[in-house]
């Protein structure tokens, strides 16, 4: 076993970034996919969206799943889930083939947020667990980073399906990684179908939760919705090279890596979450907007640099501060799921309605305001959230 709870968070942090990976794979390569199976771009935006299917149906019971059979095993399991899609993803012919490895990668996914959170807090109960879970929360980033940076040459140099044996084979080293090395907290005896239930009912009558859910299942489809679409708004709005749009698209992911540390470290030290988590919102909304806008070089960046950072901060603040807002804590795993639910419906559904929206219209910047309406919806959850908690600290 490995001793050091830095040392075991960076493992586990590696196995988050593949499973990105796995999901942001197609986005440097949508075109050359889209020739090769003959498909439309829209088809291949549901070849993305469905990558987190399983989520929608595995969140809730998620927590459950972690208790019953352990964060260890089910981390295991969901490096098996990662491989055994990939693998048959790098076999597949056809586009229906394709889109059902595509489900089987996207278990991985499906609980992957819940497990390291477990794992965080139970490596982590002396203190630091704001920092962590904070970084916890950026492996999407620099997935993205890496994923429009890395791909598309390797593809160049070894063809397209390259990329799904590749992370099949990471999957699998850091599958016996994970098996060998790690510890986990006690399984818990497995609770009645009737406690189960009155835990969930719980979870949906906490308003706080709720709002918390709304705001996060927004700002994931905002969020993942700009990291499959910007190179195509890039060379169809703004003119740009696709070199340039997947370069851009990769700095997005380098951007937001650190924020997800700075909102543990503001939440934890300044005592303020309800105005960090105000902030982080109104600055995701702003950027979105700001899309629509841009003319320079000075503003591509400064529009990547805020959108990274505001979705960073906005989605750490909220799995930092839901903790918080649960009255018992053996509630708590169920209050993460719930969020959890609506936050793969947002990266489900967000990439396909933006991309028919700019279809039907002919307009990227119709789409974006589309975008921009999300970003204000998620805002007023969370100005809700916050005068429904006025008499409360949030640190």
């Amino acid at each position: 076993m490995v001793g050091n709870k830095w040392l075991k968070f960076l493992l586990l942090y590696l196995g988050g970034v593949v499973v990105s990976l796995s999901q942001l794979k197609l986005v440097p390569i949508q075109n050359e996919l889209s020739q090769e199976l003959g498909v439309s771009l829209s088809m291949i935006s549901w070849l993305m969206a469905i990558f987190t299917v399983s989520g929608i149906f595995l969140a809730i019971p998620g927590g459950a799943l972690v208790a019953h059979f352990g964060a260890k095993k089910l981390l295991v399991g969901l490096m098996s889930c990662l491989a055994i899609g990939n693998l048959w993803g790098y076999f597949s012919k056809s586009y229906f083939t394709l889109l059902l490895s595509r489900v089987i990668e996207g278990i991985s996914f499906s609980m992957i947020i819940m497990v390291g959170i477990v794992l965080i807090n139970f490596w982590f109960k002396k203190g630091n667990s704001g920092i962590a879970t904070g970084l916890w929360g950026t492996f999407s980033a620099l997935g993205s980073m890496l994923a429009m940076n890395v791909f598309k040459p390797l593809t160049q140099l070894y063809g397209l399906r390259f990329l799904w044996l590749l992370i099949a084979v990471c999957a699998v080293f850091l599958l016996f990684i994970y098996l060998f090395l790690f510890d986990e907290p006690a399984v818990y005896e497995k609770e009645s179908q009737k406690e189960e239930k009155t835990t969930i009912k719980k979870t949906i009558k906490n308003k706080s939760i709720c709002l918390l859910a709304l705001a996060q299942g927004g700002m994931a489809f905002i969020l993942f919705a700009f990291i499959n679409l910007y190179p195509l708004i890039y060379t169809q709005l703004y003119g740009l090279s696709e070199t340039v749009a997947n370069r851009y698209t990769g700095y997005f992911g380098l951007f937001g890596i650190p924020f997800g540390a700075v909102a543990g470290y503001l939440i934890d030290k300044t005592r303020k979450g309800k105005v960090v988590i105000v902030c982080s919102f109104f600055l995701l909304f702003v950027s979105t907007l700001w899309m629509a806008f841009l003319s320079s070089e000075v503003t591509f960046i400064g529009q990547l640099f805020t959108l990274s950072a505001g979705a960073s901060l906005a989605s750490s603040c909220v799995m930092i501060l839901a903790p918080k807002v649960v009255k018992q804590e053996q509630s708590i795993g169920s209050s993460i799921s719930f969020i959890n639910l609506f936050y793969y419906i947002g990266i489900f559904i967000g990439t396909p309605i933006v991309t028919e929206i700019s279809e039907k219209n002919q307009s990227w910047t119709i789409a974006i305001y589309a975008l921009s309406g999300i970003g204000i919806f998620s805002l007023l959850a969370i100005i809700a959230f916050v005068k429904l908690n006025r008499e409360k600290v949030l640190a």
